[in-house]
């Protein structure tokens, strides 16, 4: 990398400029000497040395350049391309569900359990913190969306049997109303606003207007987390009637604060990935 970068600091087409032809090498060696009476040793020494930390200042610049690219490259975009892999192997599962003719109860948690560990395993890489991955959906179908009432069909297996889905947590009636990121999510579906339907959440412990009927279910009414995004399942290419057919939420939390990115690639990785179950609920529903 270093060779490279000496050779492309040497071809700069700024030294076409400043070093035109030999005439123009004396010139700046000399420049002292005609401008400033400086003797003609010390002149082209200082004309040098000019030269040089130029040459110098732009083999940095390059090489601050590629190190960031590096940096980019290995710590960031490798953690999406690691994710274009992982839900490779996610999607083949679901390729082959779509496939059968009859798809048992059993078949279809058991892919979409799978489907939360790939989204666990790609949002831990990225927060570099403990993710839980949920998909919860509707109890029945009804076009007054508000009033839909909803249960935790799978969770990501490191957490589906800890201290998530307890007696009490499984007791209690989770609705649109009385969910922050439910409730707002369908505002926006009923409203008309197709394209921004996530809800992001980077600090719910500073939200005093956040709500979620889970928290009677944690000791002390303190959640677990304190990131949360939150997706429909519903079609990218959709619109106002099937987006109210919505099939659910995917959720994902985060245990540190800060966690999600609202203008990069966590949100259209699980508006990917909502878009493509979306047919297999409506399937499911209907079977």
């Amino acid at each position: 990398m270093l060779k490279e970068l000496f050779i492309k600091s040497v071809k700069w087409k700024v030294w076409r400029w400043c070093v035109p032809s030999l005439g123009g090498l004396v010139l700046i060696l000399m420049f002292g000497s005609n401008y400033f009476n400086l003797d003609i040793k010390t002149s082209i020494l200082l004309g040098v040395i000019s030269l040089i930390t130029l040459w110098l200042f732009r083999f940095l610049y390059l090489l601050c350049e590629a190190l960031i690219k590096y940096c980019h490259n290995t710590f960031i975009d490798s953690i999406w391309g690691d994710a274009i892999v992982e839900l490779k192997n996610a999607y083949s599962e679901i390729h082959s569900l779509r496939k059968q003719e009859d798809i048992s109860d059993t078949e279809f948690i058991t892919v979409m359990v799978k489907l939360c560990d790939t989204l666990k395993k790609i949002f831990d890489k990225k927060t570099k913190a403990n993710c839980c991955v949920s998909i919860k959906v509707p109890i029945s179908s009804g076009d007054n969306l508000e009033t839909l009432e909803l249960y935790n069909l799978c969770r990501d297996s490191s957490h589906k049997s800890k201290s998530r889905d307890t007696e009490v947590y499984k007791q209690i009636k989770h609705r649109i109303i009385g969910n922050t990121a439910y409730s707002i999510i369908v505002n926006k579906i009923l409203r008309g606003n197709q394209k921004h339907l996530a809800y992001v959440n980077n600090n719910i412990a500073e939200s005093s207007d956040y709500e979620n009927t889970s928290k009677e279910a944690y000791q002390d009414g303190i959640f677990p987390y304190n990131s949360e995004l939150v997706y429909p399942i519903v079609p990218i290419k959709g619109n106002q009637t099937n987006h109210r057919a919505l099939k659910g939420f995917i959720c994902i939390d985060c245990n540190e604060s800060n966690k999600f990115d609202e203008n990069r690639y966590d949100i259209p990785l699980v508006q990917g990935v909502a878009d493509g179950i979306y047919d297999l609920f409506t399937r499911r529903n209907n079977g």
